[in-house]
């Protein structure tokens, strides 16, 4: 009797192996695009779907797939093409494949803020992974609720973790206090972060959570993180700071601290806000993080400090050519980003009453004043960009004409 033939594993099938080819095809021309430009975009999409239609299992290219409709705010198509992803790898690869591909799945949900989906997922690889790895799950499906704002289901899951790894994690300890501040209960959140301290008194973010408990704990006016992350500015210490030479790493440090501050705060605002999408939601704090860098970085007179919005004021205009100038091919949607980038927090800060209403009302004329200029400059300079037509000579004499010398000098 003829043995029965062994069944052939997909990635030796016609079709797998075509489907490779294609994939390495476009990845190896994103690395080395010679002869034309990058794959990005509508071209990368369409070269996608030809190869899963090639190969309905190709799972890189299904993940893929999955990944460009979420970041172009496709969620109902991404997730699709991600199950079909994740389906692909449990019918025909090993289980630890399928746990690393949930993992990598969950992590790009957080990153572009689709907490509700990475639950999903989440919840999903719970069924899979080793009970000694749950605990890390329940921590991260803990950082999810929280980011959704619904607080006791982050306790909840949190104190699973806590109460299910096999001994005492600083991390999860430091989290639990993190979340007791978040929802204002300062002496629970004082007990988990001495306990997490204890644990690993190395641990930064156990020991930065443990000060700002302290700070909570001493003061009349602050009740919770959100309090601690829109405190008030101690202008009178900074400037001590700045005028002291050997004190210039504390006064870095703390500009740096109340920046991240406002922006934490900001972000878990706009986590809320109904008005928008999760992608436009994404897409408003890349934007106000890049515009933010480009100033930090040009701003000559010590530190910028973003309740500073006289800097901004001031500057809009200088801001927005190094902008232009900088950032590649950038069209109406990407320029209205930053207008609205920078409106939204701005908003969020007056009415913390950490800027002057006034002040608002000045910067929202200003860069109202400037926009219809500002956008005419953008489009000519996308015509020359990548015009060869133009020698770079003309170029730069175009630049000078349209940026006024701001696209050359390294400062505001």
């Amino acid at each position: 009797m003829p043995k029965p033939k062994k069944k052939q594993k997909i990635e030796d099938t016609d079709a797998w192996m075509a489907a490779e080819l294609d994939y390495i095809d476009m990845v190896s021309t994103n690395r080395m695009p010679l002869l034309r430009g990058p794959i990005v975009g509508e071209e990368k999409i369409e070269w996608l779907e030809e190869i899963v239609e090639e190969c309905p299992e190709y799972y890189p290219a299904l993940f893929d797939l999955g990944s460009e409709n979420i970041k172009s705010g496709n969620d109902e198509a991404g997730k699709e093409y991600i199950d079909r992803g994740l389906q692909s790898l449990r019918e025909h690869f090993s289980r630890s494949d399928l746990i690393d591909a949930y993992y990598k799945t969950c992590e790009f949900m957080e990153y572009y803020l689709r907490f509700e989906l990475a639950l999903e997922y989440y919840n999903q690889l719970l069924e899979i992974e080793k009970d000694k790895k749950k605990p890390w799950v329940y921590d991260s499906i803990a950082n999810c609720y929280a980011c959704l704002n619904d607080t006791e289901k982050a306790i909840e899951f949190q104190q699973r973790a806590i109460e299910s790894v096999s001994k005492p994690n600083c991390k999860f300890y430091s989290n639990m206090g993190w979340l007791e501040m978040i929802r204002g209960n300062i002496e629970e959140a004082g007990k988990a972060l001495k306990k997490a301290v204890e644990l690993d008194k190395n641990d930064e973010i156990a020991k930065t959570n443990y000060e700002i408990y302290k700070t909570l704990i001493k003061s009349k006016k602050m009740h919770n993180w959100d309090d601690y992350l829109l405190r008030e500015v101690d202008y009178e210490k900074l400037n001590d700071l700045e005028e002291e030479e050997d004190e210039w790493d504390e006064y870095e440090k703390s500009v740096v601290d109340y920046n991240q501050s406002r922006m934490d705060a900001f972000r878990r605002h706009l986590l809320q806000n109904p008005k928008y999408s999760a992608g436009e939601r994404y897409d408003i704090l890349f934007s106000l993080w890049y515009i933010f860098d480009l100033v930090f970085d040009a701003y000559d007179d010590g530190y910028f400090l973003y309740d500073d919005i006289d800097v901004i004021t001031d500057h809009f205009e200088r801001i927005m050519h190094k902008f232009i100038f900088k950032t590649g091919d950038i069209d109406d949607e990407i320029f209205d980003g930053v207008y609205v980038a920078l409106l939204e927090f701005y908003k969020f800060l007056r009415d913390h009453k950490l800027v002057e209403r006034g002040a608002f009302k000045e910067l929202k004329e200003e860069m109202k004043r400037l926009k219809p200029e500002l956008r005419e400059k953008m489009h000519r300079y996308n015509e020359v960009r990548h015009n060869d037509d133009y020698t770079e000579e003309e170029k730069e004499r175009i630049r000078e004409e349209l940026f006024e010398g701001d696209h050359a000098w390294p400062t505001l």
